[in-house]
């Protein structure tokens, strides 16, 4: 990865799930959203961008292959109710891409990574102009701390403590090649 000076990285990436345990995780995640609901029919999990949105099609996957019964997702982009944008920064919007109404039904919405709360508060926001939902419920894959809102996930696959200069990167074969979740650490300054 290269810096605008041109200078490469030293990009220190820690293994914190393998690929085998992140699987493990998925179906534990999986099966504890199925255990939250009476009726699967209901269920509506909505990945939030960018890596949030292919984590709810791996769990709408399993979801489907343990219940056999298809589950309805799609994607919801908050970027627009951000009240953090300044700091930040801004990405290519992803258009909302919603099945069904999410009227009365058991909405999940999903993300890689919990870190302030700001994201989850911003998709609120944004599921409250689509109508009404039963329940919303949380998954996230890794909650790394610094939280700036009262928002904790309903389900969440590890909890990974980290420095406000570390991130996380949640890899999937369907877009990475390659599976696992990872601590990358800037490297020591000089």
């Amino acid at each position: 990865m290269e810096r605008s000076s041109g200078a490469v990285d030293a990009l220190q990436r820690v293994e914190i799930l393998s690929a085998e345990a992140l699987r493990r995780t998925i179906r534990r995640l999986a099966s504890q959203v199925l255990e939250s609901v009476q009726d699967a029919g209901d269920l509506v999990l909505l990945g939030i961008p960018t890596r949030g949105v292919a984590l709810a099609d791996v769990l709408a996957a399993e979801i489907e292959r343990v219940s056999g019964h298809p589950v309805d997702r799609g994607t919801l982009d908050p970027t627009f109710h951000r009240d953090d944008l300044e700091r930040v920064g801004t990405r290519l919007v992803e258009p909302t891409q919603l099945p069904a109404s999410v009227e009365d039904r058991e909405v999940v919405l999903v993300d890689d990574v919990i870190f302030t709360g700001r994201t989850v508060r911003a998709a609120l926001e944004a599921l409250q102009t689509w109508g009404r939902a039963r329940r919303v419920q949380l998954v996230a894959m890794v909650d790394r701390g610094h939280r700036e809102l009262p928002i904790q996930p309903d389900f969440c696959g590890r909890l990974v403590p980290t420095s406000r200069l570390e991130r996380i990167h949640l890899c999937l074969a369907a877009i990475d090649g390659e599976e696992g979740v990872y601590l990358i650490k800037e490297p020591a300054a000089d």
